[in-house]
């Protein structure tokens, strides 16, 4: 449910030689559970897009301010990452996000 429990539970795995036997998806990412990922020791990752969270916070609150109609609920989105996709451009960025 969360980064440090998906941890938790990936290091029992891990620890345990469970993986493959036991599905873990988990919310959020670190470089341990990346690497967690990409050993197969868990199976996804459930990741958020914090540059379009931002850009459509700004887009939003702009509209409002002149009052413009907006949504009572704006959805950012979520990805799901597995060792499949994660090289993928979209999914690379958002797991090593260029911070310059």
């Amino acid at each position: 449910s969360n980064l440090i429990m998906a941890q938790g539970v990936g290091q029992a795995i891990a620890e345990n030689n469970l993986a493959g036997k036991v599905a873990l998806i988990g919310f959020d990412s670190d470089e341990k559970l990346i690497k967690f990922l990409n050993d197969g020791v868990i199976s996804g990752l459930v990741v958020q897009d914090p540059y379009r969270m931002g850009y459509d916070g700004i887009k939003t609150a702009l509209a409002a301010s002149k009052g413009e109609k907006v949504e009572a609920n704006v959805d950012t989105g979520a990805n799901l990452v597995t060792k499949d996709n994660m090289k993928e451009p979209k999914i690379d960025a958002l797991l090593n996000p260029k911070l310059n």
